[in-house]
């Protein structure tokens, strides 16, 4: 099997070369999309198939990454954590979007887990506060708050919003059993 990449129109030599190769061996042509779907290549592909070549979309990244600075990452990551979408800091900073989010993906997950693990720490405290003050606070449900300190220490954001949840439906049972 032979699997040959091209980043350019093909020539009709070169595709008769390619047919010659097909009759001894399986050939792959790897183009990218924009050549592929090109009005230009539709015949030339055509007639590849036809002559038993496999024709298909390749779809590697093409280009130069840009890279940013420490100083500029920092920058991003304070106007992201100020509450800025990254379309609006990429039109400040003058950036393409692709370029910033490759650059501080990883960061801005980080970012968004943190703030996910506070918000609710903040309402497990509150909830916990309403529960103490409306004498709805017992053991079984000081074992469930510990157990969702857990999730939350461990990042496990979805888990703990379900133990939440868990913790909500059984203090409206207590509430009706009550009545």
């Amino acid at each position: 099997m032979i699997e040959l990449k091209f980043h350019r129109f093909l020539k009709w030599d070169e595709i008769n070369e390619l047919v010659e190769k097909a009759k001894n061996t399986m050939v792959v042509v790897k183009l990218p999309n924009s050549i592929f779907n090109s009005p230009k290549m539709e015949y030339k592909i055509n007639f590849m198939k036809q002559n038993h070549i496999i024709v298909e979309i390749d779809n590697e990244k093409r280009g130069r990454n840009k890279k940013i600075n420490n100083e500029l990452k920092e920058k991003i990551l304070e106007l992201y954590k100020e509450g800025y979408t990254i379309n609006q800091i990429a039109e400040i900073m003058k950036l393409p979007k692709s370029t910033l989010f490759t650059n501080v993906k990883q960061e801005i997950n980080e970012i968004k887990t943190n703030s996910k693990k506070e918000e609710l720490q903040t309402i497990t405290y509150q909830y916990k506060e309403y529960l103490i003050k409306n004498d709805l606070y017992n053991p079984y449900i000081e074992t469930q708050f510990m157990e969702l300190k857990v999730y939350v220490d461990n990042e496990d954001i979805e888990t703990a919003y379900n133990k939440l949840k868990e913790i909500l439906q059984y203090i409206k049972t207590q509430r009706k059993n009550k009545k």
